[in-house]
């Protein structure tokens, strides 16, 4: 079977599917974010004050919501503890280095994702492979994003976000 009569298949399939009514689940059990450079991070907070209070934390194509003081701060501090990590990146990866953050296709991807609770928060320095021309990442994992952190650019402004998201939770929360 081609391509084509693959996709014929694969669609006709779905449709079949569809008209019969048969039901279906999409989950995201992670996803991986690389960030280089000084990403731009912006908060927007809606509804302060009330119990539907959220805030949506923007870092680049990534866009977050919160609604728990609690689930941000603790982000926060556990990216800010890993500072450390962070003083082996490059401060801005240049030239061929940027190579790392290359498309690999004709598309881009954006993503929206809800985190609450108290996520398990991690991190670890990646080293590149000896003869290679990588650079180290940093690796953090919030629940089931894992972000390569690129530089000490990218750390910096994600932390920021981070720490402002926080501080904006904060603000009339009860729930610290």
């Amino acid at each position: 079977m081609d391509a084509v009569e693959h996709r014929t298949s694969t669609q006709d399939t779905g449709t079949a599917h569809a008209r019969q009514g048969a039901g279906g689940a999409v989950e995201v059990m992670g996803m991986v974010l690389r960030v280089a450079g000084p990403v731009a991070c912006r908060v927007d907070l809606q509804f302060a004050g009330t119990p539907e209070r959220q805030l949506g934390l923007s870092m680049g194509t990534v866009l977050i919501y919160l609604r728990s003081h609690y689930t941000a701060v603790k982000i926060a501090r556990a990216w800010s503890s890993a500072a450390p990590l962070a003083a082996s990146l490059a401060p801005v990866l240049t030239g061929s280095k940027r190579g790392v953050m290359a498309p690999t296709g004709p598309w881009s991807t954006a993503t929206m994702v809800r985190l609450n609770g108290s996520p398990s928060v991690t991190g670890g320095l990646i080293e590149p492979v000896a003869g290679t021309e990588a650079t180290p990442m940093l690796r953090m994992r919030v629940g089931p994003l894992v972000w390569e952190l690129c530089d000490g650019a990218a750390f910096a402004a994600t932390v920021k976000g981070w720490k402002l998201a926080a501080d904006m939770l904060a603000v009339d929360s009860d729930d610290t």
